[in-house]
């Protein structure tokens, strides 16, 4: 009898749709493992049933790969094999892989290869869902000559203000030869940042590539980038992609900045101020106290910081309804997606742009997702733990580990503040739950960008960006997931103690 091969997995075994499928550069393949293993390996994985997955990774691990190549195995997969829209969908498979980078830098090679495995099956659930709306992969890459760098460039810019998908998908193929990565990601940012549809996972998406290619290398530039610019692309019932005129407004907003912005004075008790007056605001008055923050003279580590406690807060005043399996973390998500390219960019306009439209995303944020989990409570994070101020010793603050057992955000920044590793120690235990615990790729996202924000913010900042976390991620009153153990299995047979 034939057997009839759907469209995805013939063009997995002739090879086709899998430009730039390469492979990973020295440094992130382990000793031994043979150039081209990373292709081969997300092929099996794509081509894997759901359950069936992790046979290719613990047969990859078995050769010498290690948790890296899985990782960027799975990034791959869900580049070639999951539609990018909508943006917020499906694709969160593809958008948590960096993060599951960073959380692992200073993980337990336990933790990192737990956190490997549940990338891919992750991407095996995104892949189920995508195929529900019919057969999808990643086309072939057009066939396109332009004359010049330059005609190349203009008609990625013409397409992308056009809203034009097919035409941005040829010029960014012919303009990728001439360009960089960092040129040709100043190219998109502003792109990225322009539209809120999907509540604003376009700009986490493209945080996202651009780091993942970091670790990657430049052969994968293609795949990745042709995603994300159909994905950048995708429009909802928002015709324009700016809603409620935020992009414009920043656009405008941004000539009025001060000469010198960038060099304010830095003032940790501002940050506090500008969280304050936050609250409440609609976009264009959060933009407005953004402009006029620059213009009193302050730095924009003060200003990043009140953005930050902001976004934190959004999570911790959610409804108690909510407060375990459920969190608006987009807030938070967002804002570290602003702040990094706000870093990256070496283009002051740019510059301008991210900090503003992540001051007029957070009302708009706030909006939607109390039409999701309904109105704020509670207090805020600025007097969060104030029940322990009369502490006198740090043994009558609960350890961490009783913490996530009982989750506190009030013990939480209390331990924080006590304790002189406290972050470190508080995003130890946050890995141990997730790693064996974790439900959905929001959780890995979240718990990387507190990790980073945390990192950047002033330090007396730090516990309240953190402490809310230990009501939303994995903590003790939740169970080890079936991926965990199919993880567990899958190591051993692979021969990991």
């Amino acid at each position: 009898m034939t057997q009839t091969l759907s469209r995805r997995d013939a063009m997995i075994q002739m090879g086709m749709g899998t430009a730039g499928l390469l492979c990973l550069p020295q440094g992130l393949v382990a000793s031994g493992t043979e150039l081209g293993d990373l292709s081969e390996l997300a092929n099996k994985i794509r081509a894997a049933p759901r359950n069936g997955a992790f046979e290719p990774a613990a047969e990859a691990i078995r050769a010498g790969a290690d948790y890296r190549t899985l990782l960027g195995a799975a990034f791959v997969a869900g580049i070639h094999d999951v539609r990018p829209r909508s943006v917020g969908n499906k694709l969160h498979c593809v958008m948590m892989i960096d993060s599951a980078f960073q959380l692992v830098e200073s993980a337990t090679p336990r933790e990192a290869w737990l956190a490997a495995l549940w990338s891919i099956e992750d991407f095996k659930r995104s892949q189920e869902r995508d195929r529900n709306e019919g057969e999808w992969v990643l086309p072939p890459r057009p066939d396109v000559s332009f004359a010049s760098e330059r005609q190349a460039h203009l008609e990625l810019l013409k397409a992308m203000d056009d809203w034009d998908a097919e035409r941005a998908d040829r010029a960014v193929v012919g303009l990728l030869p001439f360009l960089d990565r960092d040129t040709l990601f100043e190219l998109l940012w502003p792109y990225a940042a322009r539209s809120y549809t999907d509540i604003g996972h376009k700009i986490i998406f493209c945080a996202q590539v651009e780091r993942v290619l970091r670790r990657l290398g430049n052969e994968y530039s293609e795949a990745a980038v042709r995603s994300l610019v159909n994905g950048l692309l995708y429009l909802n019932d928002d015709v324009s992609g700016s809603e409620d005129g935020v992009f414009d407004r920043s656009r405008e907003l941004a000539a009025e900045f001060p000469n010198g912005w960038l060099r304010g004075q830095e003032d940790p008790a501002q940050s506090e101020s500008l969280l304050r007056q936050l609250r409440g605001r609609d976009a264009g008055q959060a933009q407005q106290l953004v402009v006029d923050a620059f213009d009193d003279g302050l730095g924009p580590a003060t200003v990043w910081d009140g953005l930050r406690l902001y976004a934190s807060e959004l999570l911790h005043r959610r409804p108690k309804s909510a407060a375990r399996r459920h969190g608006p973390v987009h807030p938070v998500t967002e804002v570290n997606a602003f702040a990094y390219i706000f870093r990256t960019t070496r283009d002051d306009v740019t510059q301008r742009l991210m900090v503003l439209q992540a001051a007029g995303w957070l009302p708009l944020l706030r909006r939607d997702l109390a039409g999701f989990f309904g109105e704020m409570q509670g207090s805020g994070v600025d007097a969060l733990g104030e029940s322990f101020a009369g502490a006198e010793s740090e043994t009558e603050i609960p350890s961490f580990r009783e913490i996530f057992e009982q989750p506190s955000p009030a013990a939480a920044r209390a331990r924080l503040d006590r304790q002189a590793d406290g972050p470190q120690a508080f995003m130890a235990e946050l890995r141990d739950h997730l790693v064996n615990k974790a439900f959905q790729s929001h959780q890995y996202k979240y718990a990387a960008a507190i990790q980073e924000e945390s990192q950047l913010a002033d330090p007396r900042w730090a516990s309240r960006i953190l402490a809310p976390a230990v009501t939303y991620t994995p903590s003790g009153v939740d169970s080890e997931t079936e991926v965990y153990e199919r993880s567990l299995h899958a190591l051993r047979s692979a021969g990991v103690a």
